[in-house]
């Protein structure tokens, strides 16, 4: 080679943080199910939670005034942590729903969707190598973006015969000494489990005997299928947030998924942290959309309880007619998800996925992606109306899927 000739530069390869994140669980199956789709099957998807349902009519009202005011610059760049009157909205609707206090101005956050705080809390806050502990099944998104951080998870088992509650006794104490933080999810992604106020204490008192930090993730707490249930928030129990940073969003309670909103609350020096990484990589939250989720969270939430008999319905559909079928399910009491064990003939949850998909175009979400104690279930997303998820029922009773 010629003192004038540059040396080949070598490829470009993922990083090995990158190459550390498993595919997305549900990414060949969605590729399946579109497959079906271009076939013209006639497909009933259940494996997304993507409400159906418009949000409610004082967001669409808001944003389209928020959009073309003339005396608001609602399209200029966001603040990085939101509007103060959001963060307010926050802090106000803590105080109604929870009897909590958050400072508007040092303990809330706005967020794109919660799941963009949830992966700027682990880059802010975990080291490579660092341990956490995961009470699993859960959201896919924690195990993704704890790969991409590349840190060591430790699976809490959420398991039936303990109505999916975490048994803190079981965690060895060399993993909870080595542990930083504790993630929880109440009511359950994709369980549909539930907490108690007796349940939160002990995770409490356990966090402090082992210095761990706590996030809460409640983005289903105003979707109760359950009258007589009414989840609580972490902070009701850490009320000086010592140790707790708790996240919620509108895309499920409020069916504004595509919206991205969601915010963060709690410890004020975890939110200055996630207000910091955030100045780093991004603004904030489109105005117009935060001054559309003042109203919805600022107003009666009537909406929250209609959406939620609205699923509870579509589940007694559902159930009512696989009931011959035999599978040992019970409506979940809250979200808007079933979870179904596989029929025993089935070694896993993903080949019972996929026959099912090929033999009724069903489409569910299988087991396995939402962590190891996830296998042997199927989560079902009720974003389909009563009449498909009766249909889907019997689909599966003609296709001989019994339990």
């Amino acid at each position: 080679m010629s003192s004038s000739q540059s040396p080949v530069k070598p490829r470009l390869l993922a990083s090995e943080r990158l190459q550390n994140v498993p595919p997305y669980s549900l990414a060949g199956l969605f590729q399946s199910r579109d497959e079906k789709v271009r076939q013209g099957v006639d497909v009933i998807d259940f494996g997304v939670g993507n409400p159906d349902i418009r949000p409610p009519q004082v967001a669409l009202d808001t944003l389209q005034a928020a959009i073309l005011d003339p005396r608001v610059q609602n399209h200029r760049y966001p603040s990085f942590n939101g509007l103060p009157e959001f963060r307010g909205a926050v802090s106000a609707w803590y105080a109604r729903r929870f009897g909590v206090e958050v400072d508007p101005a040092r303990e809330a956050l706005a967020l794109v969707g919660s799941k963009e705080g949830i992966a700027k809390f682990f880059l802010g806050h975990l080291n490579p190598g660092d341990t956490i502990l995961l009470c699993s099944p859960c959201y896919p998104a924690y195990l993704g973006v704890a790969a991409l951080a590349q840190v060591r998870v430790v699976e809490v088992p959420l398991k039936a015969d303990r109505q999916f509650r975490p048994d803190l006794a079981a965690i060895s104490a060399a993993d909870a000494a080595h542990a930083k933080v504790i993630f929880v999810n109440y009511p359950n992604n994709p369980t549909g489990g539930t907490e108690t106020a007796e349940l939160y204490d002990e995770i409490l008192a356990f966090a402090r005997r082992y210095d761990l930090f706590v996030v809460s993730d409640i983005a289903y707490c105003d979707l109760s299928l359950d009258p007589a249930y009414r989840a609580r928030s972490f902070l009701q129990h850490d009320r000086d947030r010592e140790r707790t940073l708790e996240f919620h969003s509108f895309s499920k309670s409020y069916s504004m998924q595509g919206w991205r909103l969601g915010f963060a609350a709690g410890n004020a020096d975890i939110v200055a942290n996630l207000t910091r990484i955030k100045s780093n990589m991004d603004f904030g939250v489109f105005m117009a959309i935060q001054r559309a989720g003042i109203a919805v969270l600022s107003g009666p939430q009537d909406y929250c309880a209609d959406a939620a008999r609205l699923y509870r319905r579509r589940g007694e559909a559902f159930l009512a007619s696989l009931a011959p079928l035999g599978y040992p399910v019970e409506l979940s009491r809250a979200t808007l998800y079933l979870w179904l064990p596989i029929p025993r003939r089935f070694s896993n949850s993903l080949q019972f996925t996929n026959e099912l998909l090929e033999s009724t175009g069903i489409v569910v979400a299988p087991g396995s992606g939402f962590g190891a104690a996830g296998e042997g279930y199927v989560r079902i997303a009720l974003c389909v109306d009563e009449a498909r998820c009766r249909e889907a029922a019997e689909r599966m009773t003609r296709a001989g899927f019994a339990w």
